[in-house]
């Protein structure tokens, strides 16, 4: 009996083997849907947040405030939607000056390398007019930059980002004096 056993027991092994191997081959050959690529993010996955905080106390005084949004298209290139607002003031004998401006900010950033980057950015931004003669009028001034930076990661999710820009449309209103130096943070959702 034990000889029966044992007969039994390896011819359903063998057979089950056997059926393993003919389904394994026509699932191969069967066309399936492959499932989304592992690369693939999801849309809030590509999401990023970022921008400047910055201030220097003393005469004149100045506070930056611009938070920033963006999306990675692919791993190289992202862009980016923010609001911007700047506070300046200063004394001059006797005369104290004060104004604000805000605006917003559409920007495109390529990673030529892993932490170097080219940047292109359209700012429009509403200050006041010094030039206009009726008094408190503001004005909006475009101000197109270009320049590049680096990228210092501080975590898998976060990074300092260091910038130098140009404003190809640098006027007297214009508040940004070239070249523009920008230091800030992004990271993901």
């Amino acid at each position: 009996m034990k000889f029966t056993l044992n007969k039994v027991f390896f011819l359903f092994l063998a057979g089950f083997s056997m059926t393993v191997s003919v389904c394994s081959a026509q699932s191969d050959s069967i066309p399936r849907k492959d499932p989304q690529p592992k690369d693939e993010k999801r849309f809030v996955d590509r999401l990023f947040w970022g921008g400047n905080i910055g201030a220097w106390i003393g005469n004149p005084t100045f506070a930056d405030l611009s938070p920033l949004v963006g999306y990675r298209v692919n791993d190289r290139f992202s862009v980016g939607i923010g609001a911007i607002y700047n506070y300046y003031s200063y004394t001059y004998n006797n005369y104290k000056y004060s104004t604000s401006f805000y605006g917003g900010r559409l920007l495109a950033r390529y990673f030529i390398l892993k932490n170097i980057f080219l940047q292109a950015g359209y700012d429009r931004i509403n200050r006041d007019n010094p030039y206009a003669y009726k008094p408190n009028s503001r004005i909006w001034i475009d101000n197109i930059l270009v320049g590049g930076g680096l990228r210092y990661p501080i975590s898998d999710n976060i990074s300092c980002m260091a910038t130098g820009l140009w404003n190809l449309n640098d006027t007297p209103l214009s508040p940004y004096p070239n070249p523009i130096i920008q230091i800030g943070f992004v990271g993901g959702f």
